[in-house]
C-alpha cells in the first residue's frame, strides 16, 4: 500500500519554485490572496509585454489567472484605442473565462498606427468587479498595407567595391517641425543592417537590425517611439549602414559576397503628431536632395572577421542639426518592392547583461609591439561584445582586440578553429578618451587579448555585454548535483548564444548559419527553456520560401550556397525539421496557427520524401550529393576529419526520423480538419514502421545496426508499435550497450536525444542515470568536468590534455547535444507536456543517479507549473503547482495515476 498524504492550497509553492537554487522573486508575481484572484501576464500574440509595430491587425490576447475563477465569473476587456489625429475611443466587453490563451481579437480590427491600451478584470454576472484590473498591456500597429510605406532605401552613390571589407557609410538628412510633437514613430529597416540618431542620440538599444530573413522574399521594418527626440524647429536623423548578412561575405568555405545585393540602403520614415491633431511624414528618398551621404568612421565591418574603426575619421555632430553637410554626396536609390516589407514578429536582439571580467592577466609581446597585450578571461563563453574605454591612446595609436572560445595548451587564444571567422577588431584612436564598441560585427567567445593597450587594463575599462534575440525565459531547474546543475547552465547560455536572429548552429567561426538539423533536435528543449514561439515562427517562413526555391527543406535556412553544400537535396533529421519544429511549438504554445501556417512546409516534405522510399518502406535513395545522407552525424566514434562515418546505418537513421514526420504530419492534419491527409500520412507512417522493422531488426529484439543510436530511435519512435517482446528485448540490449560502454555516450546529431528517453521507455533508469551522469568521454558532464561554460559540437571539441579535436570543424558553443535537458527537465525534474500548451501535464520525477533532489518549473501559456521533490528516509516528500485552467497527472509508484488541478499541492509517499 503507498502512504500518500495530500495537502492543497491556492498559490505557488514556496522557496524556490523556479529550481534555481535561490528563492526566486518572480513566484511572487502570481501570489494572490485567499479571496482576490489576480489577472497577469496579459500579452498579445507570442511577444513578451508591450508591442510597438505590431503586424497584427487582430492580435489575440492572453492571461494568466493566479486562482481558479469564482462561478458565474466574466472577463471584462477594456480597451482605450486611438488613431494619430484623432480622439481616444474607450470600448469594453465581456469574455467568458474559459478561455486565457490567445483569445481571438473581440473588437473592430487596428488600423495602420492604432494604439490600443488593455487590461482585462474578473466581473460578476451583474458586472460587480471581482478582481483588480491587470497591468495595462499597450499595444500599436505598424504600417500595415504597403502603400503606406513611403520611404525608399537610399544609399552611397558613389561606386563601391565589388568585394567586401568596404568602407561604411552614413546617410543624413535635416527636417523642419512647426509645432513641438506629441508623438512622433520612426519606421525603420535597411538594406543591410542599420542604427539610426535622431538630433545626435541613439534610437532604442537594438542590435544587428533588421534581422537576416530570406531578404528576396521579406525583410522586418521596425518601429521606435521617437516623440521624445523632437522639437520644434530644426531636427535631424542619421543613420550608420553596415553590410551584415544582405552584402557582406557570409557562410564558410569561403562565403559568399553580395549574395542578396551589391547596394545598401536605409529606409526611414518618420511620422509625427501635432497637439492640434495634424501631422507630417519625412520619409528617405533620392530626390528632394535633402539626403546626403558620405563616408563614416567604420573602414569595414565582417559580422565574422570584426570591425575596423578608425576614430580619426569621425564626423562631429554628423547626426544634428545645423550640420554642415555641402561635401556630402545626394544618395542614390535601390530598389525594394514594399510589398515585400513587413513589420517584425522577431524580438529584437538587444544586449541582455554583462559579463565582468573573471581575470585580467599580462601578456608578453614583441619588442616592437606598441603599449601593452592584455588577456581577460570573462569566465563565460556566450555572444558578447566589448565595450571598452579607449583612453590614454595618441592619434593614429591601435588597439587590437581579438576573441576566442578557448586557449590553447600553450595559454594562446584558440583561434585556428575559427577558420576565416577571425573576430579581430581594430580600433584607431584620434587622441580623444571614448567609449567604443564595435557595432556591426558580433563574437561568440569567453576569451579575448587587448594589444596596444596603455597604461594597466582595469576592469572598470571593460563592459562586456551578451546579446542574444529578446525572449521571455520560460524554464528553470535545479538538483542536488551541481554537475547537472551546471550542464544546464551550459545549455541555457548555448541556446542563448545562437538564437541571435535565427536559431544559427554557432556564433564564433565562419558558419553562424541556420541548420535545420539542429533546431529539429533541439526544439522541444527550446520551447521548455524560453518562450521561442515568436522566434521560431518567424524562422519557418523562411524555411517555407527556400523550400518552395530549392524544391526541399535545405540544410540551413537562410540558405546560401556554399561548396558541398551549394545544391539542397533532402536528407533526413535537417528536412525532418519542417515538421518537427511546428509540432514542437505546438505542443508548447497550443496555438493551432503555426500548424496552419506550416502545413504547406509539412505536408510538401511528407510528399517529397514519399517519392524517395522503396517498394518496402525504407528510405534508402541516396542524396545527389557528396555527403549523402549524414546519418548519426558526429558519432564519436566516427574519425575527426570524417563526421559522416557514422556506425548505425545511415538508411536505417533515416527511415526512423521519416516515420517520425509521418506520425507527426497525420497529427497535424488530424487537428486541422485534414482527414484525407491524417489518413494518408498514417497509412503511410505504417508502411514505413514495416519498412523498419522488416529491414532493420530481428525477431530477437536486436537490430542490423547494434548501436546505441538504433535502437533509441526505434524505441522512442514508437516503431516497435505491436512488438512487445521486440521492443522489450531491443530496450534491454540498449541497456546492455550502455552497460558495456562503461556509461559513455556512443550517440551522434541522432541518436542524442532519445537514448535516455527509450532507456526510461523501456525501464532501465539506472542505465539512463548511469550515461547522464559519466564524466567520461564522451559524456555530457566531460565537457562540464573540462571547464566548459556551453554545450560542444563535439563530444571532444577538448581532449583531456587540453589540445583541440583535430578535425577541421569544432565549436565549443553548438546546442544540439543540449537536447537531452528535455530528459533531464521531464525524468529529473519530473515536469512534461501531455496535451498541447500544458493543459494537461505529467508529474513523474524519476529519482536516481544518487540525486536526493530536483526542483523544475516551466512558464506555460496558463502560469507556472512546478515541480520539487526530495527523497529520504524511504520517504518522496513532493511539492507541484498547477496553473488554473490546467490539469496535473501524477505519476505515483504502485498506485493508480492521479489528477489535480489547480493550487500548489503537497504529498508524502513511499517508494
Amino acid at each position: 500500500m503507498t502512504d500518500i498524504r495530500n495537502d492543497d492550497a491556492y498559490g505557488p509553492v514556496g522557496g524556490d519554485p523556479a529550481g534555481t537554487g535561490v528563492a526566486d522573486s518572480k513566484a511572487g508575481e502570481l501570489k494572490p490572496t485567499q479571496d482576490e484572484a489576480l489577472l497577469t501576464h496579459l500579452r498579445a500574440e507570442h511577444f513578451p509585454g508591450d508591442v510597438l509595430g505590431i503586424g497584427e491587425s487582430r492580435p489575440r490576447l492572453s492571461w494568466v489567472y493566479s486562482q481558479p475563477p469564482k462561478e458565474g465569473s466574466q472577463v471584462l476587456i477594456s480597451l482605450t484605442r486611438r488613431v494619430p489625429g484623432h480622439r481616444p475611443v474607450k470600448e469594453s466587453t465581456y469574455v467568458p473565462t474559459e478561455q486565457s490563451n490567445l483569445l481571438p481579437w473581440q473588437f473592430m480590427p487596428l488600423v495602420s498606427r492604432e494604439q490600443a491600451e488593455l487590461t482585462v478584470q474578473l466581473v460578476s454576472v451583474d458586472h460587480r468587479a471581482l478582481s483588480p484590473k491587470s497591468e495595462m498591456l499597450h499595444i500599436e500597429a505598424g504600417l500595415l498595407l504597403p502603400h503606406e510605406r513611403l520611404a525608399r532605401f537610399v544609399g552611397p552613390s558613389w561606386t563601391e567595391a565589388e568585394t567586401d571589407h568596404r568602407h561604411l557609410p552614413l546617410v543624413r538628412s535635416e527636417f523642419q517641425l512647426d509645432d513641438e510633437p506629441v508623438g512622433a514613430r520612426l519606421y525603420l529597416t535597411a538594406l543591410g543592417l542599420v542604427e539610426a540618431e535622431i538630433n545626435g542620440r541613439r534610437v532604442g538599444n537594438d542590435a544587428l537590425t533588421p534581422g537576416w530573413t530570406v531578404y528576396d522574399k521579406r525583410l522586418e521594418c521596425w518601429t521606435y517611439d521617437i516623440g521624445d527626440e523632437l522639437h520644434r524647429g530644426d531636427n535631424a536623423i542619421g543613420c550608420w549602414l553596415g553590410d551584415g548578412w544582405y552584402r557582406g561575405r557570409v557562410g564558410f568555405d569561403g562565403g559568399r559576397v553580395n549574395f542578396y545585393g551589391d547596394r545598401l540602403g536605409v529606409f526611414a520614415q518618420i511620422e509625427v503628431e501635432f497637439a492640434d491633431g495634424t501631422t507630417q511624414t519625412i520619409y528617405s528618398n533620392p530626390w528632394d536632395g535633402k539626403w546626403k551621404a558620405a563616408l563614416g568612421p567604420i573602414v569595414s565591418s565582417d559580422l565574422y572577421e570584426g570591425e575596423h574603426y578608425d576614430a580619426r575619421q569621425e564626423i562631429a555632430a554628423w547626426s544634428s542639426p545645423g550640420f554642415d553637410d555641402r561635401q556630402w554626396s545626394a544618395v542614390a536609390e535601390s530598389f525594394y518592392d514594399p510589398q515585400l516589407i513587413e513589420n517584425h514578429a522577431l524580438s529584437a536582439v538587444q544586449s541582455q547583461e554583462v559579463n565582468a571580467p573573471a581575470a585580467i592577466t599580462s601578456m608578453a609581446q614583441g619588442p616592437d609591439a606598441e603599449g601593452s597585450c592584455w588577456m581577460v578571461d570573462f569566465g563565460q563563453n556566450a555572444t558578447q561584445r566589448m565595450r571598452l574605454h579607449m583612453h590614454g591612446l595618441a592619434a593614429g595609436d591601435r588597439v587590437i582586440i581579438r576573441h576566442a572560445e578557448v586557449l590553447n595548451a600553450d595559454g594562446t587564444l584558440a583561434t585556428k578553429i575559427l577558420r576565416r571567422g577571425q573576430q579581430c577588431d581594430t580600433f584607431v584612436s584620434n587622441g580623444e578618451d571614448a567609449w567604443w564598441e564595435p557595432r556591426f560585427a558580433m563574437h561568440g567567445f569567453r576569451y579575448a587579448t587587448i594589444e596596444g593597450w596603455h597604461g594597466e587594463l582595469r576592469a572598470e575599462d571593460i563592459e562586456c555585454r551578451v546579446y542574444h534575440s529578446t525572449m521571455e525565459r520560460s524554464g528553470w531547474f535545479e538538483s542536488s548535483n551541481p554537475l547537472l546543475n551546471k550542464l544546464h547552465s551550459n545549455v541555457l547560455w548555448s541556446m542563448r548564444s545562437n538564437f541571435v536572429s535565427i536559431p544559427q548552429d554557432c556564433p564564433q567561426r565562419d558558419e553562424r548559419m541556420g541548420w535545420t538539423g539542429d533546431i529539429d533536435l533541439f526544439a522541444p528543449t527550446a520551447a521548455y527553456l524560453y518562450d521561442a514561439q515568436g522566434f521560431l515562427s518567424s524562422w519557418l517562413k523562411d524555411v517555407r520560401f527556400e523550400q518552395q526555391a530549392w524544391g526541399t527543406v535545405p540544410f540551413y535556412v537562410p540558405f546560401v550556397p556554399l561548396g558541398v553544400w551549394a545544391k539542397p537535396e533532402a536528407i533526413a533529421i535537417w528536412g525532418d525539421a519542417a515538421v518537427a519544429v511546428p509540432w514542437a511549438l505546438y505542443m508548447a504554445g497550443g496555438d493551432e496557427r503555426v500548424l496552419s501556417e506550416s502545413y504547406p512546409l509539412v505536408s510538401a516534405w511528407i510528399d517529397e520524401v514519399a517519392a524517395y522510399i522503396s517498394p518496402d518502406g525504407v528510405w534508402d535513395r541516396k542524396p545527389d550529393y557528396l555527403l549523402g545522407q549524414l546519418g548519426d552525424w558526429l558519432d564519436p566514434s566516427a574519425p575527426p576529419e570524417d563526421p559522416t562515418q557514422a556506425v548505425t546505418e545511415k538508411e536505417l537513421v533515416s527511415t526512423a526520423f521519416y516515420a517520425r514526420s509521418c506520425e507527426y504530419a497525420a497529427r497535424i492534419a488530424h487537428i486541422l480538419g485534414h482527414d484525407d491527409d491524417a489518413k494518408s500520412f498514417t497509412g503511410l507512417f505504417e508502411r514505413v514502421r514495416r519498412g523498419f522493422l522488416n529491414r532493420f531488426t530481428r525477431l530477437d529484439g536486436t537490430m542490423t545496426s547494434d548501436t546505441q543510436c538504433a535502437y533509441a530511435l526505434g524505441i522512442t519512435f514508437g516503431l516497435f508499435e505491436g512488438e512487445a517482446v521486440r521492443r522489450t528485448k531491443a530496450g534491454n540490449r540498449l541497456a546492455e550497450l550502455v552497460r558495456e560502454a562503461g556509461g559513455k555516450v556512443d550517440t551522434g546529431f541522432a541518436g542524442t536525444p532519445y537514448v535516455l528517453p527509450a532507456l526510461s521507455m523501456t525501464g532501465h533508469t539506472a542505465e539512463a542515470y548511469e550515461l547522464l551522469l559519466s564524466t567520461k568521454c564522451p559524456s555530457w558532464l566531460y565537457q562540464v568536468s573540462m571547464g566548459g561554460t556551453t554545450t560542444w559540437e563535439r563530444w571532444d571539441s577538448m581532449k583531456a590534455d587540453g589540445t583541440l579535436n583535430d578535425g577541421g570543424m569544432t565549436s565549443f558553443n553548438h546546442y544540439a547535444l543540449g537536447s537531452v535537458i528535455d530528459w533531464v527537465h521531464s525524468h529529473v525534474g519530473g515536469l512534461s507536456p501531455l496535451e498541447p500548451g500544458w493543459s494537461r501535464f505529467l508529474i513523474d520525477p524519476q529519482p536516481g543517479g544518487g540525486i536526493d533532489h530536483a526542483a523544475t518549473s516551466h512558464l506555460t501559456p496558463y502560469g507556472e507549473a512546478s515541480v520539487r521533490w526530495e527523497c529520504g528516509e524511504g520517504l518522496m516528500t513532493l511539492d507541484f503547482s498547477v496553473p488554473v485552467g490546467t490539469t496535473a497527472v501524477v505519476a505515483i509508484p504502485n498506485s493508480d495515476r492521479r489528477e489535480f488541478g489547480p493550487g500548489a499541492h503537497h504529498m508524502q509517499y513511499q517508494r
